[in-house]
């Protein structure tokens, strides 16, 4: 963590997370084998005294054999033009791969299997932030937060050594003529025989959400407040072939939000 000459910063790290065993990452199968981990990140700002400052943050992990990747991208930006105002603006971006994200357990015969698949998950958040004290006994508090998670699967496969050093050793990937693509779910037929053994739904996913509240505060006698609230939210599903953009305005800009108004009144007795 460097802080230079002109109050700017700079904050470096990196890091290695040796493999590791989770016991409930199969849902009640058995314990599954995480591989070894490397990650860094690299942040940096300007001088926090000012009226406006930024930050900009950068995040990276790769484990073995890319089972795992993750990347994500901070813009943070702050302004406040005199004490008794502050806005801030914080948007993050990520994007994670993982070969092994589990999907579901099903049964073949005697025996149960794990299904796990690569996922491509994109997310994306903006955090709005504004406060503002029009004297010692007034004041008004925004927060607003539009968010999107999008996940989309392929490469499905079933577990067959999970604590295998090699992650091609721990599953075992079905190939085009043991998986068909049904309306809603993903058909099998493992022993190859035209006969469908298990089939499981359609994981892919597209989650939005929206949550904001502004709250204006009077203190109208000391120790005594009035609170007015105003909350406005949505949450939906979209269709996950859309991009990040397409799912925010079907779910946020076109959709109905709900709305709470909340009043709140505290008065303090004093003898």
């Amino acid at each position: 963590n460097v802080n230079w000459i002109n109050n700017w910063w700079t904050e470096i790290g990196f890091g290695h997370k040796p493999r590791i065993f989770g016991n409930s990452y199969l849902r009640g199968g058995p314990r599954w084998r995480f591989d070894d981990e490397n990650f860094a990140f690299l942040f940096f700002g300007s001088d926090r005294s000012k009226k406006m400052s930024f930050t900009l943050g950068y995040v990276r992990s790769n484990s073995k054999e890319d089972v795992v990747t993750f990347r994500r991208y901070v813009v943070r930006l702050n302004y406040q033009p005199f004490d008794a105002f502050s806005l801030s603006l914080n948007n993050e971006f990520e994007i994670s791969d993982d070969k092994a994200q589990y999907v579901t357990t099903t049964d073949f015969g005697s025996n149960s299997r794990y299904v796990l698949g690569k996922i491509d998950n994109q997310s994306w958040s903006t955090t709005l932030r504004m406060n503002y004290s029009i004297n010692p006994n007034m004041s008004i508090q925004f927060y607003g937060q539009p968010f999107i998670a999008r996940g989309r699967y392929s490469n499905f496969n079933y577990v067959n050594n999970p604590t295998a050093d090699s992650f091609n050793d721990r599953v075992t990937l079905y190939n085009q003529n043991q998986i068909s693509e049904g309306t809603d779910s993903f058909i099998i037929d493992e022993n190859g025989d035209t006969t469908a053994d298990y089939s499981f739904g359609k994981p892919d996913f597209a989650f939005v959400q929206f949550r904001s509240n502004l709250v204006a505060r009077w203190e109208y006698i000391p120790g005594s407040e009035i609170f007015l609230v105003w909350s406005q939210g949505v949450t939906g599903l979209d269709d996950s072939r859309n991009s990040l953009g397409t799912s925010l305005r079907n779910q946020i800009v076109d959709q109905k939000k709900d709305n709470t108004f909340l009043i709140k009144v505290t008065y303090r007795f004093v003898k």
